[in-house]
């Protein structure tokens, strides 16, 4: 299993081919976390508060269609308590990053999933096994 980041997402949402490419070439399954859940539907409703109704409904369609037949896995206790730890290496190194991704790795290395694809290599690089599928 695969984990998509919030920034995959956006990027497969807006059409990018080198994102596309990587995901029509997996054999394996692709999944989301809560997290990623919860950051792009902040910025569903900003859309619909800030540009239209319409716009964010052009938007939220394809959304829903792309992860329909996605596991998202949630944030619970043992994915927090592993985000926890986490968060302290990463502060005792004085490499901290984004909670969000915090949580986002601790959810993958709680159910055994160790693969991710993301933009944002700086961050989940400093992170203890997890392999990052760049595009």
């Amino acid at each position: 299993m695969i984990i998509l980041d919030t920034s995959a997402c956006i990027d497969y949402l807006s059409g990018n081919k080198e994102i596309k490419k990587v995901i029509e070439d997996l054999e394996d399954l692709i999944h989301i976390t809560s997290i990623t859940v919860y950051e792009m539907n902040i910025g569903f409703e900003r859309t619909k508060r800030k540009i239209s109704e319409n716009r964010f409904k052009q938007l939220y369609k394809p959304w829903l269609e792309f992860i329909s037949s996605m596991e998202i896995f949630p944030l619970g206790y043992k994915e927090a308590e592993r985000a926890a730890e986490i968060c302290d290496i990463l502060e005792a190194q004085g490499q901290g990053i984004d909670d969000n991704d915090i949580l986002i790795a601790g959810i993958m290395l709680t159910n055994g999933i160790k693969e991710l694809i993301t933009r944002n290599v700086s961050h989940f690089k400093r992170i203890e096994g997890i392999d990052i599928i760049k595009y």
